[in-house]
């Protein structure tokens, strides 16, 4: 239990800390991961998160009230939160718009705040996917949308499964989030990924072939690859991540809370812990989605 507190308290830090950092440097273009390292000695002066940091807080106080996930709670707590339109609207495949009605959406607003929802059950991940589609689509009801919240929960779900001891084995890892994936396209994006880390591509291809914008489907698979290409040390997953450019804070938290999960909050440097202003929160929210978890599975 104690390495599973660990774990949960290592994926809410980490995904504020991926937040804040990538704040900084949102919308700039590609960065030398070299020289980013520095900033494991030398953070910035602070740590400002976003919305992206807001609303994964949002989603877990709604999984600790409701015990779980229910949706009209949730709906509810969002838009409380003031959560506005949603950021990347229509699509263009015409089948799907007629289908779902009207304007909808697939960026990456709903795969950001997925994280509690990965932990709450993450002894099942199956159900930690089902959960988080149908938790997206509150907000992005998009295919890809929820597709793209399925694959983070889904990946901290998997990650979680593995002991804290254990190297991740990003061969299986993948091969298990294909059985969960949604649509092929996703399904197709996984077998991307590990040709991408096979081929140790360089930042411009991952870039090219994944992405590193606000849609679900060229965001949520970046982040994956960032964290499988540096899964050993926290700081160099979420650094290679920022080094990407693009949507920076948000493809940065999703790889953070990827590499807190696998790794634990033992490894996340205390000295970026410690600028955050939400630290005392995000641990305390921690600690209740591992009792909402042991309750729900």
């Amino acid at each position: 239990m104690e390495n599973i507190n660990n774990r949960f308290r290592g994926a809410m830090l980490g995904a504020a800390i991926g937040d804040g950092l990538g704040a900084t440097l949102k919308g700039q273009p590609i960065r030398d991961f070299a020289a980013l390292t520095s900033w494991i000695k030398d953070p910035p002066d602070t740590l400002s998160c976003t919305n992206v940091t807001s609303m994964i807080l949002v989603t877990a106080r709604s999984l600790i009230d409701s015990r779980g996930f229910n949706p009209e709670h949730m709906a509810d707590r969002l838009s409380a939160a003031g959560w506005r339109a949603p950021d990347v609207q229509g699509w263009d495949d015409e089948t799907a718009r007629d289908l779902l009605g009207g304007a909808i959406s697939y960026g990456n607003g709903a795969a950001m705040r997925m994280t509690p929802i990965g932990l709450v059950f993450h002894r099942r991940p199956e159900r930690a996917v089902e959960t988080a589609r149908m938790a997206a689509a509150i907000t992005h009801n998009h295919p890809m949308g929820e597709d793209g919240a399925g694959l983070h929960a889904g990946a901290i779900a998997e990650i979680m499964s593995v002991p804290l001891e254990q190297k991740i084995d990003s061969t299986e890892l993948l091969k298990s989030l294909r059985e969960h994936s949604g649509r092929r396209r996703f399904r197709d994006i996984l077998s991307d990924i590990e040709t991408l880390w096979l081929d140790k591509a360089s930042e411009e291809r991952v870039i090219e072939v994944l992405g590193n914008s606000v849609e679900a489907h060229r965001s949520v698979p970046t982040a994956l690859y960032s964290f499988l290409a540096h899964h050993e040390t926290f700081p160099n997953a979420v650094l290679y991540a920022l080094s990407l450019g693009g949507d920076a804070n948000t493809i940065a938290s999703m790889t953070g809370a990827l590499a807190g999960a696998a790794l634990g909050e033992s490894a996340i440097p205390r000295s970026w812990v410690s600028l955050l202003q939400e630290r005392e929160e995000l641990l305390e929210l921690s600690d209740r989605l591992l009792e909402v978890s042991v309750a729900a599975c």
